[in-house]
């Protein structure tokens, strides 16, 4: 039987954010919001799987650099892979602001919406250890969009 493979895409993706989903509203139900995103952090950091990732994504579309240029087109193509909606504010060497309207990972208990943060700093550091990124507006907290902003100090 053959199954076209932007069937399978949705099947994956859709399966994948609907674990994570659950796993994170159980985990809070049961031991509250603090551990939720504790354990959340946990596993991004167990066995280097979001630093791998990352450098994954970089080896295999060529993305070289330590700039907030680099942390925007690593985003570009992981914001494509799970079906973000979103659009730049603001892209250059030094700064990338992102405006996100459609996020496959929202979750809708706001005190557990540090948990993208939380994946963001690691993918941010992975790419630059002196980069910092922020995120003024968030649609779990309850906001119509989610808003990044990555730095370089110089």
């Amino acid at each position: 039987m053959a199954i076209p493979w932007e069937l399978k895409y949705k099947y994956a993706l859709g399966g994948w954010t609907s674990i994570f989903k659950g796993f994170m509203y159980e985990i809070r139900e049961k031991y509250g919001e603090a551990e939720a995103i504790e354990m959340y952090e946990r596993l991004c950091k167990r066995d280097d799987r979001v630093k791998n990732m990352t450098n994954a994504l970089k080896d295999v579309f060529n993305i070289e650099g330590q700039d907030a240029e680099t942390i925007a087109k690593w985003h570009d193509i992981w914001h494509e892979l799970c079906g973000y909606e979103y659009n730049w504010l603001e892209r250059s060497k030094s700064i990338a602001r992102i405006k996100i309207t459609k996020c496959p990972f929202k979750l809708a208990p706001k005190d557990i919406n540090d948990h993208s943060l939380r994946y963001e700093n690691i993918v941010t550091k992975t790419i630059n250890l002196k980069a910092t990124v922020e995120r003024p507006k968030a649609m779990c907290a309850g906001n119509p969009y989610c808003e990044y902003v990555w730095k370089i100090e110089d």
